[in-house]
Formats: structure tokens, sequence, C-alpha cells
């Protein structure tokens, strides 16, 4: 565990979903029995790469084997030895391939194809002559403190700070205005169940898809944060007059945070509170030298963070073919490139359809 911690920490791009408490709380309460974790060792036994795998479908017909992901962690950036990411990768590639040394479908889903662990994953398929596919590319919204020229809130229009500055003052007339954030396990604790109900109260609970609708979610979601180290895990919260009218709660390791959920309450969203506390945890991010990366985790085209967050990430999920390539690959290829523009089309066609009752703000 101890070498597990240290690689986590570590890794060129850390990932918290895939830190030992938090992956720990998936695998327990999320992932399917056929899950496990694939470790990458030296010859003396130091940990170099590390992620969840299990058996998966490639374009949901062809077999392959894929790092594990879900739905509460789209984000599966391989935890990579710093000396040697090339190296490491290739190791754990090896691991993957089990007793088919350059013989399986790979599948890399959510992974930063720019980065680190993606442009090892093409220097290994180079090498190797493994050929390699990107599916369902698309480009998400990120926080870099360290390079930007300007913070985030001065970075936006005049106007735009203008209309936010009003609105935060329309919500203090409400009542008492005050910030917190918890970062301890008993911190977390107490403002948890505020962050459950204000989900729940929303669009997302009508619909039935809020955390506390489903019970795996939910014991997930208590494990994190509820167990995770401090700092592992933190909630900042918009209070007028003690009432939680915006939560964001957000996750670390080594210098990297994702911003995981977000709710607010719909019957104030005409002053933007969900934006405003997404702007104060920016603030909170941007004032600390050690965050290297906030990943947003959103959807491409995010109408709420890609007006406030200008840096991009480009995603996708990798496909690391076998040796030559081979028939197989050729066809899952194609059928995954034809679910992607299907659930595209789908999409626009929701989008398109009147929700009733859904807030004007919607910032998750």
């Amino acid at each position: 565990m101890t070498e597990w911690r240290r690689l986590a920490r570590d890794a060129p791009e850390a990932n918290p979903f895939f830190s030992p408490a938090i992956l720990g709380a998936a695998l327990e309460h999320l992932a399917p029995a056929a899950v496990s974790i694939a470790v990458a060792e030296d010859d003396a036994g130091r940990l170099l790469a590390l992620v969840p795998v299990g058996p998966a479908r490639l374009g949901r017909l062809v077999p392959a084997f894929s790092v594990y992901t879900h739905l509460y962690g789209p984000l599966g950036t391989p935890l990579l030895d710093p000396a040697d990411p090339d190296g490491a990768m290739a190791r754990l590639v090896g691991v993957m391939d089990g007793g088919r040394p350059g013989g399986r479908i790979l599948l890399f889903p959510d992974l930063p194809v720019d980065g680190v662990a993606g442009m090892a994953l093409c220097a290994l398929a180079a090498r190797t002559g493994r050929p390699l596919a990107v599916i369902g590319g698309h480009e998400r919204a990120i926080l870099r403190p360290r390079v930007m020229a300007e913070r985030v809130r001065s970075g936006l229009p005049g106007k735009s700070r203008k209309e936010l500055a009003r609105q935060l003052r329309r919500l203090g007339d409400l009542g008492r205005l005050d910030w917190c954030s918890a970062t301890t396990p008993g911190e977390r604790a107490e403002l948890l169940d505020a962050f459950l109900a204000l989900e729940a109260a929303g669009w997302k609970g009508r619909r039935r898809t809020a955390l506390r609708d489903r019970a795996d979610a939910l014991a997930f979601t208590r494990a994190v944060f509820e167990g995770a180290a401090p700092g592992e895990a933190r909630i900042d919260a918009l209070t007028i007059g003690g009432r939680a009218v915006a939560m964001l709660g957000s996750l670390r390791t080594g210098g990297t945070v994702v911003t995981w959920k977000i709710a607010h309450d719909e019957a104030l969203g005409r002053y933007s509170p969900g934006v405003q506390v997404m702007l104060q945890a920016s603030e909170i991010f941007e004032a600390d030298p050690s965050v290297l990366l906030v990943d947003s985790l959103a959807s491409a085209g995010h109408p709420m963070i890609d007006r406030l967050w200008p840096d991009r990430q480009s995603m996708g999920l990798a496909v690391l073919g076998p040796v030559g390539g081979s028939t197989a690959f050729r066809a899952g290829v194609l059928l995954a490139h034809g679910e992607v523009r299907a659930r595209a089309n789908l999409r626009a066609l929701i989008r398109r359809t009147p929700r009733s009752g859904r807030a004007k703000e919607d910032t998750s």
C-alpha cells in the first residue's frame, strides 16, 4: 500500500480515481467482480505502474481487455513511474496482454490522449508495430493555475464579471452569505448529507439519477468523502443564513484535482449559485502552489465550465491493437466509431427536446 500511495502521489499524471482510497471504494461498491488491479514492477519489485482492469467489448461485440473507469470516475490515466513513464507503460501493457504478448486488443478509456500516458502509449505502438486508434476524441475543460496568464475571474469578460458580482449581491440580500470548505473526514461528513439533499432536490432527483437514488453510488460517495485522508477530498459550499445553496465536491491526489460533483438550489438559478461556487473553488485552487491541474470531468462544450476555464485537454478512448493489426481490431474500431456517432445524434435530439421542470442554470 505504501508503494501504491507513492506512485499515486508522484505519477506524472496523478489520477485521484486510482488512488488507494478512491479506487478501493469503487472496487467495493461499483465495479463488476471481474475487475482487478494490474500492477507492473521492476526487477527489484518496485511498483512502476498500476491500473484497474477487466474484460470488455470494443464496439459492444469484439472481445478486448480494458482499463476500468466508471460513471462516477471518468478519468482512466494509468499511474506511471515518473522516472521512466515510457518503460512503465511498456511493462503495464505487457501485464495487460496476459498470456498473449502483443496479441490482445487493449482499451484505455477516458484517457488524456496528449498527456504523458497517452504519448507513452503512442510511442509503444510505434515501436512494436501495434495499431493505435482514438475513438470519440473531444476537448475537456481544465484549469492549469501555474501556467495561466491571469486568474479565472479576472479573465472573464468585463460584462460577465459585473453580472456575476451583481448576482452575488442579490444572493446576499436574501440573508447572510458565507463560504465554507470541508477537507477532513469529520468536516466532510458534516456537509455530505446537505450535499446529497441539495443534489436530490434538483432535476437529478426528479429524474431519479441523483447519488441518493442508487445504493451503489451512495455507498461509494460515503466511502470516499467520509473515509479519504485529509486533503484527498473536499466540499466547498456557498450558504445563505446557514443553508447551503451551492456545493462542489472535489477529489485530489498529488498535484491533480478533479471537480467531481456540483449541486445548487434551482430556485435561485437566476443568481447563478453554481457558477459562484465554482469561481470560489477556482480561486482556492489558484492560490495553492501545489495544484498543477484541475480537471472538470465535464462533457465537451459544457455550457458553464467552458465559459470559466480557458484551457482544454484532449480526451478519448485509445485502442491498442495486436501486433500487425487484425480483422477483429478493424471491425471493433468501426463499430465503436459508429456507436459514438449514434450517441452524439441522440444527445443532439435530446437537446432539441424541451425539458419540463429543468432549471435554467444546469451546472452539473
